[in-house]
């Protein structure tokens, strides 16, 4: 009995210096934005309008198709895309040296200032169910040597193609997970068939192999980045994931480091969680509206820091069975989804998640 009695009091007093710590750490972002925004500028990145109005844009396109088409003008039409010339410079990537969190050091003028992190609070949508399909990827690309667990994250191009390909030509559409947030917060019921797709850390391949893929079939996707690792080889930069926002795709937090968040201490979890949205916002323009927890874990504690970053709205896990709902939102179940998942199954699976 004594040892539960001090359980409970440690995780009472933990909770509220994480309550703190995330308090003093959001007075610090909004000075910060504000030195930031009148200070720095990132060459060819014009710093947003801040607004916290949420926005309307998915409303509209319930009403008809939730993936880009030449005829929606919110979306970028599908047309003959080709990947950044080879050489590009990766301009706006991090200088090297020790990760810098605007929000903790007011000094740091790696990033342009973000826009204000919109409201995340529900409005009709908090009794709404969903049965959106959420599948899970982490690395588009060829073999080369990889052994072990590595190689079950690996979907080759041409499998990824047709697992495409089928879901596609069974009439299903893309969400972003920003997208199916906004559905839950504002009690919107999708278009059918919606589903989203999402890639885990961040790998450089999704934006060489997937995109291209994604965009002949007129899919988009959300990809899960991990902050301190933007610009490093192998890793998306801040150049390919603009271009990949730009064609309507959703840059999600994957936390700073990917390490096991339910070890970590409060003023740990403010980093993770809140410094690596800051980055992100500010290497996009946007800030970041849905989280992918590192290893696919979480507990109360990682929940509650994850609830209090600006913008977010929901949170994914592996695998899972919650339904989708508001008070789900940050415990949202996916599909795990490897080069041997045939297309057929894909849909069959799928198919369950119809009325």
């Amino acid at each position: 009995m004594p040892g539960a009695i001090f359980n409970r009091m440690s995780l009472s007093a933990r909770r509220a210096s994480l309550r703190a710590g995330l308090g003093m750490t959001l007075v610090l972002c909004v000075g910060a934005t504000l030195v930031a925004a009148s200070a720095f500028r990132e060459p060819g990145v014009s710093v947003p309008s801040a607004s916290l109005a949420p926005s309307t844009g998915y409303s509209a396109q319930a009403t008809s198709s939730a993936t880009p088409s030449t005829s929606d003008p919110s979306r970028p039409s599908i047309e003959p895309w080709r990947l950044l010339p080879v050489g590009t410079p990766r301009g706006s990537a991090p200088p090297p040296g020790p990760p810098c969190v605007p929000v903790i050091d007011t000094e740091c003028r790696t990033i342009a200032a973000p826009t204000v992190a919109p409201s995340q609070e529900p409005t009709l949508g908090s009794r709404l169910v969903l049965h959106v399909p959420i599948l899970e990827y982490h690395r588009v690309k060829a073999y080369a040597g990889e052994s072990g667990y590595a190689v079950d994250l690996i979907v080759p191009p041409e499998t990824f193609t047709t697992q495409m390909s089928a879901l596609s030509a069974a009439g299903w559409r893309t969400l972003t997970m920003g997208e199916l947030g906004d559905a839950l917060r504002l009690g919107i019921q999708p278009p059918p068939k919606s589903f989203v797709i999402s890639f885990d850390d961040g790998y450089e391949d999704g934006y060489i192999n997937a995109f291209p893929i994604l965009r002949s079939k007129g899919f988009v996707a959300t990809f899960f980045v991990i902050a301190g690792r933007i610009g490093q080889p192998e890793f998306l930069n801040p150049v390919e994931m603009r271009e990949l926002v730009a064609a309507g795709n959703e840059i999600g937090n994957h936390s700073m480091s990917h390490a096991d968040m339910r070890i970590m201490t409060p003023e740990r979890l403010v980093d993770e969680t809140l410094g690596a949205s800051a980055i992100i916002a500010g290497h996009v323009g946007v800030w970041p509206r849905s989280f992918c927890y590192p290893i696919g874990l979480t507990d109360p504690m990682v929940s509650d820091a994850v609830a209090a970053i600006p913008g977010i709205q929901t949170a994914v896990v592996q695998g899972g069975s919650k339904p989708e709902t508001w008070t789900n939102r940050l415990a949202l179940p996916r599909i795990r989804v490897g080069p041997g998942t045939y297309p057929t199954d894909l849909v069959e699976r799928m198919g369950r998640y119809l009325p």
